[in-house]
């Protein structure tokens, strides 16, 4: 069963999120057993260790109380209770214990057997064949100490037996296992040995389960028990509780038994020594003896290290053993029963000096700072073992990967003391990453951004600032990417959770990495499915079916939303902005027939369905995420996004507030009009703009989708323009349907020409088909029929006062204003050639001049609106089809004579027309020919004249642009880049676009 830990202990929670990634490094090492997982592995059961030494305090704190020092035990609990630096020196010598057993240079294990037995017998048996053993005991060179003192009467092979005795020994130390090292010295001859190990145990008078700790369940209970295992199994003398054995109370007289080894190792320190280095450095381990223990100690980083803060924690426990004494006033404890007052003040000096070693008190300075005077002396041993290198300098500049890692390890130690140091850490992490050579192995990039999650936590939480590491964890962000939208993206997304993992590292980003994490995942898994499964799952949305990839991008804004639910809307917005190409500085603007289309050239129209489908889905997701969960983030950054208050309550709003249904309605309606049919809109303008006919097939499913039954029901003021869309794309069907049926007409019309065997009396000869007249004039009929349902779907828009995708008040976009206008002119040309296309295919150029040019002169807005360059565009192809059909014409060629016919363009742009002027239909096809010449000369812009720039006031950081209409005024932020009367009315702008935007009054925008 998962418990969390409580909040007041930060150590408890620290290691329990330690766990998972101590886990995952375990199981990764296991199975590849390469250098690298072990490094990763190791660096992780560092901080493990470290954690569980804070978390241990933390759980004995609930059951102790402080008591008289009545022995070294209880002494001991105290000063694991109050001293940092004795908790950080432990936890850390014992992962370096550990770290020795497990390494995959480490030597056998001493457990495996022993092939030797150091108790002498081949010199006794020697001995006892030349009579020279009539008393045993008397026999000086039985001594324990005999092969130092006449090693010449030893048999070698009982030297060379005790000397591998004593390096298994010293590995057994080196290891922590003293259990072992015990019964290894007992079961080979050496049974004083063992004895000499136990002398290292303090004095204990209560029962061992006083001492044990209760760990906090958690989410990773095999963690706990290996942390266990490691305190267990690879200890010291202060570990207490873990080494008496059953009926011993430890030694009273321990620290006069230290003081002994102490001296035996300095006397054979001297020249002519004749004892075995690991001998030595056993009696060094023993007594804290530095210059004994360090010769031992000098393989490589870890185990200088070990030799240096073992003499050091030696050293502490000593110091604050003395000083606790000192203040509780008790007799010196580890002494037995010797008198103290037989002993001088000098001689208590120089005991003291021996054993506190650097740490040993200054009779001039009472009031010393130990834990101070600890700090400083770690790191300047941690300066002094290995130089921590500058943040320039690359991960390929060490030898081997244990080195770099040492580096890594050694900050980490220094954290302990200085939490600062961790940054050190990052910036070490930062140079490997950046440095190394091109294919950087993933599980490397994969440590650095688990570690940069961690650590910038707990830097968090001890230096209370922010930390950022989104380029360490972005790094690896961006190969989960290439991952999860892979070929297998189905297995990686539906069965791995792999938008989860990547979302959870996305949690210690910024806003603006996240978002273009999470756009980069979708866009990335809608190229992976292609454009086949991009239109299945459109069309299975709307129908309430799931397709594989609507799963997949129905749980990443899901995911997205329920981690960051103030940011579900900018992210969505961030996703089309991606997709526009808007913030792309370096994009071409798209061109159509010579003019601009107001979309950038990148933009993929594929790229731009998918965004289509991720519109619908994350509406539901919206729809869902409200009901179920409170929406007081979600509004807070809608509102933040948007600029915008929520809705007032009056109204059926008002209604639905009274019955408890106010504050989802209200919101879900803010979020509809506000963000998600804007997006909609301008996502499927520019699809338009740039391939219609890439957008017509996604109509369908978006009219029977949610998003849009629920966008025109709720009558939202934002679907004016989405209506016009939809306009545009059903006269884009309808010319399918024309066109299908005059290829249908066509091919009957030449069934019915081709000739055909009849028979007149008694001659045969070919003439005219029979049977396909009917179906030809059918056919014709059908195209006809077509034809006309187009052209009046198209007068009936065209005749409209309203500009088609005029820009509302009120109303948003992620589009600039050059961009809208470069869109509508566009769509206006758009709108033309399937007419167009009409009149050429049937070589119709009279019901060009009748219908077209009339409707287009007619039209309010349309010469306004129309590109002179798509107006000499249009000319030209119809003076095209003149020329290749042999039409001339009077328009053509020169004015009528009766000029009162021709309306100027201001006129026909301004004026109501004369009834009666525009009564024939011959007048009207001078009056259309004539306008759009005009137009083509460049009249429109004249027509369109020039726009009112309302007054502009800045307010604080703000700039209010003042409306004609009362009540109309809007409050924009003032965006670096854009002075007072260029005022930022873009959704998520992230960076001025190059292209010019225009100011108008008359459209809000978001940001």
């Amino acid at each position: 069963m998962e418990v969390e830990p409580p909040e007041e202990w930060p150590a408890e929670q620290r290691l329990s999120s330690l766990k998972p990634y101590t886990h995952l490094a375990w199981e990764e090492w296991k199975d590849s057993n390469a250098q690298l997982r072990w490094e990763v592995f190791n660096t992780w059961m560092l901080l493990s260790s470290l954690a569980l030494a804070e978390a241990e305090r933390e759980r004995f704190a609930q059951f102790w109380a402080p008591k008289p020092w009545t022995s070294e035990a209880v002494a001991l609990r105290h000063i694991f209770m109050e001293s940092h630096s004795m908790r950080a020196l432990c936890a850390v010598l014992r992962w370096l214990r550990w770290s020795h057993r497990f390494s995959p240079k480490a030597a056998r294990s001493v457990e495996e057997g022993f092939v030797y037995n150091a108790g002498y017998d081949r010199t006794r048996r020697s001995f006892q064949l030349h009579g020279r053993l009539p008393g045993p005991f008397q026999e000086q060179s039985l001594h324990p100490d005999g092969p130092l003192q006449r090693g010449e009467i030893f048999e070698c092979a009982d030297i060379e037996d005790e000397r591998q005795l004593i390096a298994d020994l010293w590995t057994c130390l080196r290891r922590g296992e003293l259990s072992t090292a015990m019964k290894m010295c007992a079961e080979n001859g050496q049974a004083w040995r063992t004895a000499l190990l136990q002398g290292m145990l303090p004095f204990c008078e209560e029962p061992e389960g006083q001492y044990e700790s209760a760990p906090m369940p958690g989410i990773d209970e095999a963690m706990e028990e290996m942390l266990a295992t490691m305190k267990e199994e690879h200890s010291d003398w202060t570990e207490l509780g873990c080494h008496l054995t059953k009926g011993s109370q430890g030694n009273p007289w321990r620290r006069v038994w230290k003081e002994e080894c102490f001296d035996a190792a300095a006397r054979n320190l001297l020249p002519g020594s004749k004892m075995d280095l690991r001998e030595l450095s056993i009696y060094g381990f023993c007594s804290g003896n530095y210059d004994a223990l360090m010769p031992s100690c000098n393989s490589d980083w870890a185990d200088r290290c070990f030799g240096e803060l073992h003499c050091l924690k030696e050293w502490l426990v000593e110091r604050l053993l003395e000083d606790g004494q000192s203040r509780e006033k008790t007799s010196r404890l580890g002494e037995g029963d010797v008198c103290a007052e037989e002993e001088s003040a000098e001689d208590t000096a120089w005991r003291t000096r021996k054993l506190c070693g650097r740490l040993a008190p200054d009779p001039a300075n009472l009031n010393e700072d130990v834990e101070a005077a600890v700090r400083e002396e770690v790191l300047q041993l941690l300066q002094r073992l290995r130089p921590l290198p500058s943040p320039e300098v690359g991960c390929e500049e060490a030898s081997s990967v244990s080195q770099q890692f040492g580096q890594l390890q050694a900050f980490l130690i220094a954290a302990a003391w200085e939490p600062q140091r961790g940054k050190d850490a990052l910036e070490l992490l930062r140079s490997w990453l950046r440095n190394a050579q091109p294919g950087k192995p993933f599980a490397l990039k994969q440590f650095a951004a688990y570690f940069a999650v961690w650590q910038k936590n707990v830097l968090e939480d001890h230096l209370r600032t922010s930390v950022d590491v989104d380029d360490i964890v972005s790094m690896h962000v961006s190969e989960l990417l290439l991952v999860a939208s892979g070929p297998l993206w189905q297995d990686r997304c539906l069965r791995e959770d792999a938008v989860e993992v990547i979302l959870e590292h996305c949690q210690v980003l910024r806003p603006e990495p996240r978002r273009e994490a999470l756009a980069s995942l979708m866009l990335r898994l809608g190229r992976s499915a292609g454009p086949q499964a991009v239109a299945e799952a459109v069309a299975q949305t709307c129908r309430g079916d799931a397709t594989p990839l609507t799963e997949v991008v129905k749980r990443g804004f899901s995911a997205f939303w329920t981690r960051f639910p103030e940011e579900a809307f900018s992210a969505i917005t961030f996703l089309v902005h991606r997709a526009l190409r808007i913030d792309d500085s370096s994009a071409q603007e798209a061109v159509v027939d010579s003019a601009p289309a107001g979309v950038r050239e990148e933009a993929d129209v594929e790229e731009l369905a998918f965004v289509v489908l991720c519109l619908l889905v994350f509406w539901l997701v919206a729809r869902d995420a409200s009901a179920s969960t409170p929406i007081e983030r979600a509004s807070a950054g809608l509102s933040k996004l948007t600029g915008l208050p929520s809705e007032d309550s009056s109204g059926l709003l008002g209604l639905l507030h009274q019955v408890g249904q106010g504050d989802e309605w209200r919101f879900l309606r803010s979020a509809l009009d506000g963000v998600v049919v804007p997006l909609l809109t301008d996502t499927l303008l520019c699809l338009c703009a740039k391939d219609p006919q890439r957008a017509l097939p996604l109509l369908p499913a978006m009219q029977a989708s949610s998003l849009w039954t629920d966008a025109f029901h709720s009558a939202a003021a934002s679907t004016v323009n989405l209506s016009d869309l939809e306009w545009f794309l059903l006269l884009y069907g309808k010319h399918r349907l024309w066109k299908e049926a005059f290829r249908e007409a066509s091919a009957e019309r030449s069934a019915a020409q081709a000739p055909a065997l009849t028979r007149f009396g008694a001659a045969v000869r070919p003439g005219p088909a029979v049977g396909h007249a009917a179906e030809a004039k059918k056919a014709s009929l059908e195209s006809v029929a077509a034809r006309e349902v187009l052209f009046d779907h198209a007068r009936d828009r065209l005749g409209k006062e309203r500009p088609l995708l005029e820009p509302l008040p009120a109303t948003q976009t992620v589009l600039q204003e050059g961009h809208w206008q470069g869109l509508q002119k566009a769509m206006a040309w758009r709108l033309l050639l399937p007419l167009l296309d009409c009149f050429e295919s049937e070589s119709d150029f009279q019901g060009a001049m009748e219908e077209l040019f009339v409707a287009v002169a007619d039209s309010p807005w349309m010469l306004k609106t129309l590109d002179p360059r798509h107006a000499q565009a249009l000319l030209a192809r119809v003076m095209k089809t003149i020329r290749v059909n042999g039409i001339v014409p009077l328009a053509a060629d020169a004015p009528r004579a009766k000029t009162s016919r021709t309306i100027p363009v201001p006129a026909a742009a301004h004026a109501s027309t004369d009834s009666k002027a525009l009564a024939s239909a011959e007048c009207n096809t001078d009056i259309g020919f004539e306008v759009l010449r005009a137009a083509a000369r460049g009249s429109g812009s004249r027509i369109q004249g020039q726009g009112q720039c309302s007054a502009t006031a800045i307010e604080g950081g703000f700039v209010r642009s003042v409306k004609p209409l009362p009540g109309s005024c809007k409050i924009f932020r003032l965006r670096p880049g854009f002075s007072a009367h260029q005022p930022s009315r873009h959704m998520c702008t992230l960076r001025p676009s190059p292209w010019k935007a225009l100011d108008s009054p008359s459209r809000q925008s978001i940001l």
